[in-house]
């Protein structure tokens, strides 16, 4: 009876559990130019920065980290132009960690 229930409540406890959207390689390819930035706040989540590039655009930022274990191997940077809430333009950075450095650093989020 009590591993039956255990059962139970682990069930419950991980359906409670949502994944984070996250912004991938498909994922930003999927957006297209006129996109309203609500659809993707919505599907992707909110942006790690947004900066302001001039008086009526932003630039929305989203950041991939492949990681290998604990250590970030790769780092993509999406970059959305916004303006009048839509996209307009696009564009991404590509961050490799220098070959040694990684291995000894202790950030697991390093900004290279």
């Amino acid at each position: 009876m009590k591993i039956a229930l255990s059962i139970i409540i682990c069930l419950f406890l991980t359906s409670c559990i949502q994944k984070q959207a996250v912004m991938t390689r498909d994922g930003y390819a999927s957006i297209n130019l006129g996109t309203p930035i609500s659809e993707v706040k919505t599907k992707f989540g909110p942006p790690y920065a947004i900066y302001s590039k001039d008086s009526i655009s932003e630039v929305y930022e989203y950041i991939e980290r492949i990681t290998l274990g604990v250590q970030v191997i790769e780092q993509m940077r999406y970059y959305l132009v916004v303006s009048k809430g839509k996209v307009t333009g696009k564009y991404v950075k590509v961050n490799n960690p220098p070959p040694f450095e990684a291995i000894y650093s202790d950030d697991p989020y390093p900004n290279y």
